[in-house]
């Protein structure tokens, strides 16, 4: 039982420990951490397209972050520029210029075969106002480390989805090749331009509109303190269209889908974190938390191996025990120290009388102190050298005398005309009230002055196996508070505890009447 209890303890101690080392050290560390980021970005932005000329765009943005955990996030992100390209140089496109004939066009221009766009090189330019909102998920890979310390520059990883509004124009800088391509697609992809003498300038293209994105990436950020981030991020973004440019003509060689590009250089400000740890998510280390436990783990084998010593092998351990020094076999309470429930100053292990009265002088053995053995200890003995065999009050130890007829002898009272005061207890109880001390004191007195006097007790209760036996109790208990404080033989009474309740009686289930027995 007491290596069961041992057990029990060490549990309880080590959940303890490892409830309060995870709230201490892991959580406390990274749930109350910053999460949140705000910032904004400029970006040089370009297209991949049918026009892919690398003409260099300008875009403007913000965006928030939300850091899940310290290698997951999501971020919101939108920007405001244009997009920009040409199809004047379409190395990229592995162009050539295998498309050109000698067909005869206004101002005796050479131009080339309009069915052969993307390989083709014209004199196609757009510009695209555009504006996109796009929400993706981060995964950060630079704050994770088993043995070196966390590094200021992390990298990432991102994809997602949004949407791109466009706003797109586009024309030529030559008229022939504008000319070459309105007579092919006339007014369903092109508006022709006039000068003021009615001559044909340029064709022009326009879409307006949105699409759906695909936007993904990678970045690098450098943490600049508690405050601020700073980082630089490309992320491409898949449009799944031919809108981007303008230039969207149903042939095979034309591209399909348009790609634009922002090169991102990003400031943001990073929040949270007022009742807990100043720093943010994305620069607290996850694996940290393992040699946390790891460390807490090793605390915990220290204050078990503290749990298993017991110097004075009374079952409590040292680590709690209050009195770690007691006797061998003393009966202690929980927190080591001796008990003594009679709080005499004797342990009760040496205690002959554990029970004591509060605040008796006792001896050596625990025992009240009575000088002279009157029954009544001293520390409440009004009469501490009161004779042997002399009559006391139980309460005060002072002497009791009983009064004797003249003449004659004889008793002064009259033993054939008893009448005896009933004792009343409360409800299932049978211990005797204070207030009746008295009572018991004057039937002592009564049975001292008659000798031959023998009283017949009745309890009354409800005629039951449980009734019977409190009604039992009660009366003994009268016999034997008479018996211990004013030595009246037991044999001087009768009980009788099957008596009903006199109708009519208050308290009648809870009295013990004493009757002179005939």
């Amino acid at each position: 039982m007491k290596s069961f209890k041992i057990t029990l303890v060490i549990a309880a101690m080590s959940f303890s420990h490892l409830a309060s080392a995870q709230i201490g050290n892991y959580f406390d560390k990274f749930r109350p951490a910053k999460r949140w980021s705000l910032g904004l970005q400029i970006s040089p932005t370009h297209t991949m397209s049918d026009a892919d000329d690398y003409r260099v765009g300008m875009a403007f943005g913000g965006h928030v972050k939300y850091s899940v955990s310290q290698t997951f996030g999501l971020k919101v992100n939108g920007n405001f520029g244009t997009l920009t390209g040409s199809r004047l140089e379409q190395d990229i496109s592995g162009n050539g210029d295998n498309g050109r004939n000698t067909t005869s066009v206004p101002d005796n221009q050479t131009t080339f075969n309009p069915g052969n766009q993307a390989p083709s090189e014209d004199s196609y330019f757009f510009k695209n106002n555009f504006k996109d909102f796009n929400v993706t998920a981060h995964l950060t890979l630079g704050n994770i480390s088993f043995l070196r310390p966390l590094r200021k520059v992390q990298m990432y990883f991102f994809t997602g989805f949004g949407v791109v509004w466009s706003d797109v124009t586009g024309g030529f800088e030559k008229t022939a090749d504008a000319f070459v391509y309105y007579d092919e697609w006339g007014d369903n992809y092109f508006k022709a331009i006039y000068d003021n003498n009615g001559n044909f300038i340029d064709a022009e293209t326009s879409f307006k509109g949105n699409n759906f994105t695909v936007p993904f990436g990678v970045g690098f950020k450098r943490n600049l303190g508690r405050l601020f981030d700073v980082g630089i991020e490309y992320k491409n973004h898949y449009t799944r269209n031919d809108n981007l440019d303008g230039f969207s003509f149903p042939v095979w060689r034309n591209r399909v889908f348009d790609f634009y590009g922002l090169l991102s250089f990003q400031a943001s400000i990073k929040l949270g974190g007022k009742d807990g740890n100043k720093e943010h998510y994305d620069w607290l280390n996850p694996v940290e938390s393992i040699y946390t436990t790891m460390d807490s783990l090793k605390l915990i084998q220290e204050k078990v191996d503290l749990l298993l010593i017991d110097t004075d092998d009374d079952g409590v351990a040292d680590y709690w025990d209050k009195e770690p020094d007691t006797e061998k076999g003393s009966w202690v309470w929980g927190s080591g120290e001796a008990a003594d429930i009679d709080m005499d100053g004797i342990p009760d292990h040496k205690d002959a009388e554990p029970f004591s009265e509060r605040g008796a002088i006792v001896d050596v053995d625990g025992i009240m102190i009575d000088v002279d053995n009157d029954g009544v200890p001293d520390y409440r003995d009004e009469n501490t050298k009161t004779q042997t065999g002399v009559l006391v009050n139980p309460r005060t130890g002072t002497e009791v005398k009983v009064n004797t007829a003249t003449g004659g002898g004889g008793t002064c009272c009259d033993c054939e005309d008893v009448m005896l005061p009933s004792i009343i207890f409360d409800a299932g109880s049978d211990r005797i009230k204070p207030e009746f001390y008295g009572s018991l004191y004057n039937i002592a007195e009564k049975l001292k002055a008659c000798p031959d006097l023998k009283i017949l007790t009745t309890g009354y209760a409800v005629r039951s196996k449980s009734g019977s036996q409190i009604a039992f109790k009660r009366t003994t208990a009268i016999i034997d508070y008479l018996n211990a404080n004013y030595n009246i033989p037991r044999d001087r009474f009768s009980m009788d505890t099957e008596g009903e309740a006199p109708a009519g009686l208050d308290y009648a289930s809870r009295r013990i009447d004493l009757f002179k027995l005939r």
